[in-house]
């Protein structure tokens, strides 16, 4: 009885399985193709198109959406400019991207600005570009994705979605402000559509943001009305000043950061760091060496841990013994000693698959040094500098670890290397390659500071796979042991017919021969058989592939050749010529 249980849910266990592969490859294949659509689709402008008498809206990472209901005879952009190419309107509705507008007018619908559109009664933010739809979980995509693949709604999961709010109705028109996705209607002010509270819309601004060449623009996500302070809906606990400003951490897709210098503050995206190590500074705003963004204070030395999702502490603050200058990208000097920053990745085994931690590390440079730096020039305006100390060369790199140039500092073997980088036209690769020749050597160095962020590893989805391939070698050994083993072909009724998931039929008077042929199999040793069907008019169907019997590993060559001889023994019952090549 065990047994029996055991099997029978190994069974439904397997079968489930291989359902929601099956539709989950159906869902990707379904409908009209997005190349079709794009090639041979009428353009109506922005992300829409119409084809086969009907309008599709492009949404970037999941492909064209059909829009259900659209008028394809009046349908338009609601007007050329770029930034509202997600908006469209017919005669009935508006549409945000591939979705109706209920209750706003399309008559009198238009763009007021910063994503923000308005009928002059109801208001809604319909964002440009797409993004993950964070209202759709994994269970009910899955879910979705099942039914659409196999047939039982014809709605294609949503899971890209342009971002789309109605803001409260009011008597008092809303107008954009600022450049960013602000709209107000002086009383109420949005952010992305959302609610910022208690702002004061007469004094809103952004907050400059700086770069590391100098540069100041306006941040797009960290605002202030004289009083408050936002990280983008968010209000944060401090008091706006004039004082405040956003930093921008070059080369790197890293966190937002906000510094209050008032206060000594630093805030990571809308997270304030612990205001009894304040006050904060920023280590650096170049990011071509580092993982993480790091702040020295009195107490050590902090980071954002997004993992975590919290600021840590490593150790003491070197940096705290001298008066250290960066002389270069992430290079600190104080007349003494060199300090800088260096980046590692650390991988699991076999056993233990996958990215385990990624570090940023402090070292203290420990080549025999006469403690004056001479700066000889710049390797192609940005790559990198070429330093002198005493009678030796280094080479100080700005690429980073993105570009596979993996440490910050090398010593350069020879002076014909140090002409070949001062060379204007010097490429990525030729540097890289100075690298592999030792023409560039790796230095001494002793690591001061190491801040860490770990990665946990899913053994639930290893143990899922593992538990996936039993299951179907189980439940095709049940089928074996049942005598189920479906041929490459059946004929009934005087027709041909093809078993396999691209169905067809030809009818026996039509075939002028079968085309048999034993090939390497991909990816694992052994054969894989494949056939074709020649008709008498010449034509050669596509190559259907087939095994001896339903198992996961490949057939040898000689169990292949028996299984074809016996399929051209059922060929010649019904007098249809057969060939192995």
């Amino acid at each position: 009885m065990i047994k029996r249980i055991g099997i029978t849910v190994a069974i439904v266990a397997v079968t489930f399985s291989l359902l929601l592969i099956a539709s989950l490859l159906l869902s990707d294949s379904k409908g009209p193709n997005s190349m079709d659509i794009d090639r041979n689709g009428q353009d109506i402008g922005g992300i829409f198109k119409k084809y086969n008498n009907q309008i599709y809206a492009s949404v970037p990472s999941n492909g064209n959406y059909l829009i259900k209901g659209a008028d394809p005879s009046s349908f338009r952009l609601l007007d050329d400019n770029y930034q509202n190419r997600q908006f469209g309107v017919d005669k009935h509705h508006a549409y945000c991207g591939n979705l109706i507008v209920e209750d706003l007018n399309p008559s009198t619908a238009k763009a007021i600005g910063n994503d923000y559109f308005s009928d002059g009664k109801q208001t809604c933010y319909c964002a440009m570009m797409s993004v993950n739809n964070d209202a759709l979980s994994i269970v009910s995509e899955l879910n979705q994705r099942m039914q659409y693949g196999l047939g039982i709604t014809d709605d294609k999961p949503q899971t890209y979605i342009y971002p789309f709010f109605k803001l409260k109705t009011t008597a008092t028109p809303y107008r954009a402000i600022l450049n960013t996705d602000i709209a107000t209607n002086g009383p109420l002010s949005y952010y992305e559509g959302k609610i910022l509270p208690q702002a004061n819309s007469e004094h809103l601004r952004q907050i400059p943001k700086l770069y590391n060449d100098g540069d100041i623009r306006d941040s797009e996500i960290y605002l202030a009305d004289g009083q408050h302070v936002y990280y983008k809906n968010t209000r944060l606990p401090l008091q706006d000043n004039a004082d405040l400003y956003a930093i921008v951490i070059d080369a790197q897709n890293q966190e937002n950061y906000l510094i209050d210098p008032k206060q000594g503050m630093a805030y990571v995206n809308d997270i304030a760091f612990e205001k009894q190590h304040a006050p904060y500074h920023v280590l650096s705003l170049h990011g071509g060496h580092v993982y993480h963004t790091l702040f020295l204070s009195k107490d050590g030395i902090f980071y954002f841990d997004k993992e975590e999702n919290k600021v840590l502490r490593v150790k003491d603050n070197p940096f705290n013994s001298g008066k250290f200058k960066e002389i270069a990208p992430l290079i600190f000097s104080d007349g003494q000693q060199i300090l800088y920053t260096e980046t590692s990745d650390f991988w699991g085994g076999r056993r233990n698959p996958g990215l385990k931690s990624k570090s940023t590390h402090i070292y203290r440079l420990d080549e025999p040094t006469t403690g004056t730096w001479e700066k000889i020039g710049m390797v192609n305006y940005n790559y990198g500098s070429v330093w002198k100390n005493g009678s030796n060369y280094y080479y100080f790199d700005q690429l980073g670890d993105t570009q596979l140039v993996g440490q910050t500092i090398y010593r350069i073997t020879d002076k014909a290397t140090v002409d070949a980088l001062l060379s204007p036209k010097i490429q990525t690769e030729e540097i890289r390659k100075l690298v592999r020749t030792d023409h560039m050597a790796t230095i001494k160095k002793t690591e001061l500071v190491n801040a860490k962020t770990s990665y946990s590893t899913n053994y639930w989805f290893l143990w899922a796979v593992i538990l996936f391939a039993v299951g179907i070698q189980l439940f095709l050994w049940i089928l074996r042991k049942s005598g189920v083993n479906p041929k490459p072909f059946s004929i009934e009724n005087k027709r041909f017919k093809v078993n396999s998931l691209w169905t067809k039929s030809y009818s026996l008077s039509d075939i002028d021969l079968v085309v048999f042929s034993i090939e390497t199999a991909a990816r694992q040793n052994g054969y894989t058989g494949r056939f074709q069907i020649q008709t008498k008019d010449g034509k050669l169907s596509r190559k259907y592939m087939f095994a001896t019997q339903l198992r996961l590993s490949a057939d040898t060559k000689q169990e292949l050749e028996l299984y074809i001889a016996d399929l051209q023994h059922t060929l010649n019952q019904y007098q249809v010529h057969s060939v192995v090549k």
